[in-house]
């Protein structure tokens, strides 16, 4: 969905309000949603104001998804919810070229624009991805897989041995023993 700049009145424009929620559950539609499977927007606020011709934005979504366990490999699904700020600015006074920029905390908030208008999808992918967790774990008391037979250690105990993993002082151990 795309918001011309010329849209959003002085007191600010209520995305979802103006322009309904029969668009939310597509929104997601065409991310590549790695490193989950599925991913769709379940609810989602968007509330746009104008200072000149910077856009400052606010929102917050819900969205779900399907994806691997990194201990277990298991399906499950993932929630993801969040509230995000951001101001945008036309690309016209953004970095230029190939120039090195040194970007600053204050400035990981900031976004461009075309100068006409934004695409409200891509806020949203964009807030989508930053909200991914680095490492997708079914939960926090997952115990992952056996290194030996593969088996699944959250569904019971499997009947390989305990065999401790020699250690990076064992060497020290054997030459203490080999002096006496």
């Amino acid at each position: 969905m795309y918001i011309r700049v010329s849209d959003i009145p002085r007191e600010g424009l209520d995305v979802i309000a103006s322009r309904g929620k029969s668009w939310i559950s597509g929104t997601l539609e065409g991310m590549d949603p790695y490193p989950l499977q599925t991913c769709r927007l379940i609810s989602a606020g968007l509330f746009l104001t104008l200072e000149g011709r910077d856009i400052f934005t606010g929102g917050s979504f819900v969205a779900e998804g399907e994806a691997l366990c990194d201990r277990c490999t298991e399906v499950f699904t993932v929630r993801l919810e969040k509230e995000f700020h951001t101001v945008l600015v036309p690309s016209d006074r953004g970095p230029s070229g190939s120039t090195n920029v040194e970007l600053h905390e204050e400035d990981l908030e900031i976004g461009f624009y075309d100068g006409s208008g934004v695409e409200v999808t891509d806020l949203f992918w964009e807030q989508v991805a930053l909200a991914l967790p680095v490492k997708l774990l079914c939960g926090e008391e997952c115990r992952g897989v056996c290194p030996r037979c593969g088996g699944n250690r959250n569904r019971g105990e499997c009947a390989c041995p305990e065999a401790r993993a020699a250690g990076p002082f064992d060497l020290l151990k054997t030459l203490k023993k080999e002096k006496e």
